[in-house]
């Protein structure tokens, strides 16, 4: 026989408001009320929803308010609510001012200001403009955000720590990655070593600061090797996974015994090394023709002579502002700064009247007699114009995303320029020279064979500088689709190369080519043609200057000035003033907001 099973009716309780007199309220869900002692904040179950039930737990834990009637607990209850709105009102603003105190650790890191300028000037203007523009009391509101100098300095670094810890996960997980490294001396002469690392991210090819080291004691490569593998130890990071390092040409970086890079090269030996593009290009241009040199000597004497007096500055300013001209002032020489000697040259010959002016008020003959002379102002002309062709060519290899392929095209473009300009010179043409053509005429022979002389030691410091660059092997990773892309093939193996003639001969692939970076199609492809992809990946992925590490020391010195001259921890106030990967300040507060309740 069969029994059926019965099952037992589940009954769902629901609140009436004459439970109050039992000094219980509801919770939870409504379709299923739990209810809640008033008195003490129990919860009891569902099943307890009845009157007999409540009026055990108020006679048996609060006999003392058994006799309290039902108006009572009522303000009770409403004593209560009040409280916890209170209480959550004063918990949502402490959040909001922690958040905002977060934020504006961030715009003050990034705009490379002090501390103290968060209690100083922020928080202030905030006050103020709160004031004038809602009212007093939002003005409480504003206040209880903190931007001491102390916290400003805690959120920092707490938000350093977090970019550090998303770029490593990241780079990890990349594992491929390349390196620039780059050492020079703040304004206490203690040796900063920066390194910026480049790697892939998704779909792209990204890079970010890494860190930026003392070096306690001297900069060999060394010691610069073993801050750097110090850092790489705590962080997990293999050297080989790092494919590729790029870093001026000092010994201590390029030392073949002791240097930086022989130290790596014992990790990992198969490292590429890259001589920065823009260093080499520097120490091309370096050399000149004994006769420019002397010429070169005489403008900067000049220049001195002006600028290295607060009086005679002045005096030419006004002389300047009298005749009209454009600028007011000359520019000061530097040696190490690599677009120094084009502007001082081109800003001499704009005022070369002036100048003359000047050096004849100041009874100096032998100086202003040079710019009555043509052939020296055909000389000074001709260094304006070859060095401002020489500024563009370092300006286009300037930047973030600069790689072998696009500085090898650049440079090869102007050794093409300068093949052209010789054969010009040789008709008597100096068309190029916009100042040297309009300002040559008796003296044309003499400037046409003097600039023959420096485009030919151009020509030949290019060549021992530059003698690795060849831009026809990139040809198949700049255009694969191109008819004789094959061609430049020839150095890879043979699964390469018939991965490479499907890849050409994919038609959906080449108009995907024509719309999308040339990284971003390389890293697309990836999947379908794992092979090409990671050749071309790893031709890309190396930087060819030190360009970054460059940007990240001007950041240094605006950040520790002389009135900043004893900052510690250079490290997180330029990581979160240089990454580009953004801080989770949510989850910082969270668990700020966790640590103070424990």
């Amino acid at each position: 026989i069969d029994v059926a099973k019965k099952t037992k009716k589940i009954v769902k309780r629901k609140y009436n408001e004459d439970y109050i007199r039992y000094e219980f309220s509801w919770c939870g869900d409504e379709t299923a009320p739990k209810p809640q002692c008033i008195i003490c904040g129990d919860q009891l179950s569902n099943e307890a929803m009845a009157p007999s039930k409540l009026n055990r737990h108020l006679n048996s834990n609060h006999p003392s308010y058994a006799k309290k009637d039902k108006q009572y607990f009522q303000r009770r209850l409403e004593q209560n609510q009040k409280q916890k709105q209170f209480m959550k009102s004063a918990v949502t603003v402490s959040e909001k001012a922690l958040e905002a105190s977060y934020h504006v650790a961030k715009l003050i890191a990034r705009q490379k200001r002090p501390h103290t300028i968060g209690e100083t000037l922020i928080k202030p203007a905030c006050m103020e403009i709160v004031r004038l523009m809602l009212g007093p009391n939002e003005v409480k509101e504003v206040n209880k955000v903190s931007l001491s100098a102390d916290t400003v300095k805690r959120r920092i670094h707490d938000m350093s720590s977090d970019i550090l810890g998303t770029l490593i996960r990241k780079l990890i997980l990349a594992e491929k990655f390349a390196l620039q490294i780059d050492e020079s001396t703040d304004i206490k002469n203690k040796a900063q070593l920066i390194a910026i690392v480049r790697f892939v991210e998704k779909d792209f090819i990204k890079e970010h600061y890494l860190f930026c080291k003392e070096v306690p004691e001297r900069t060999t490569g060394e010691e610069i090797f073993r801050v750097t593998d110090d850092f790489f130890k705590i962080y997990n990071i293999q050297w080989s996974n790092c494919i590729a390092i790029c870093t001026d040409g000092a010994a201590a970086m390029t030392g073949s015994k002791k240097g930086f890079v022989s130290c790596v090269k014992q990790k990992n030996p198969i490292i590429q090394i890259t001589h920065c593009c823009i260093h080499r290009e520097a120490l091309m241009v370096k050399n000149l023709p004994e006769e420019l040199l002397n010429t070169m000597n005489e403008c900067i004497k000049i220049i001195n002579i002006i600028k290295s007096r607060a009086l005679n500055s002045r005096i030419f300013g006004i002389l300047c502002a009298e005749m009209g001209a454009e600028y007011e002032s000359l520019l000061f020489y530097t040696e190490v700064r690599w677009l120094s000697r084009g502007k001082v040259l081109a800003r001499l010959f704009e005022l070369r009247y002036e100048v003359r002016e000047f050096l004849l008020d100041q009874n100096m003959p032998e100086l202003y007699q040079r710019l009555d002379d043509d052939y020296w102002i055909a000389k000074l002309a001709y260094m304006a114009d070859i060095f401002e062709h020489l500024n563009e060519l370092n300006k286009k290899m300037q930047g973030r995303n600069e790689n072998i392929l696009t500085c090898s095209d650049k440079l090869q473009g102007f050794k093409k320029k300068l093949e052209l300009w010789q054969e010009e010179l040789q008709k008597g043409c100096l068309e190029m020279y916009q100042r040297t053509n309009h300002s040559t005429t008796e003296n044309k022979q003499l400037i046409v064979d003097l600039a023959q002389q420096h485009l030919s030691m151009l020509q030949q410091k290019f060549d021992h500088y530059f003698y690795s660059i060849n831009t026809e092997q990139y040809d198949w990773i700049r255009n694969p689709f191109a008819t004789n892309a094959i061609n430049s093939t020839e150095a890879l193996s043979l699964q390469i190369r018939e991965e490479f003639i499907e890849l050409s001969n994919d038609g959906t692939l080449k108009l995907h080519f024509t719309e999308v970076p040339l990284d971003v199609f390389w890293i697309s492809v990836k999947k379908e043609y794992p092979r090409i992809s990671d050749k071309a990946i790893l031709t890309l992925l190396p930087f060819s200057t030190t360009y970054s590490c460059e940007q990240s020391f001007s950041t240094l010195v605006l950040i520790k000035n002389d009135k900043r001259s004893c900052l510690k921890d250079l490290d997180q106030e330029l990581r979160v003033a240089l990454s580009n990967i953004e801080p989770n300040i949510k989850l910082l507060c969270s668990l700020k907001q966790a640590q103070v309740s424990h």
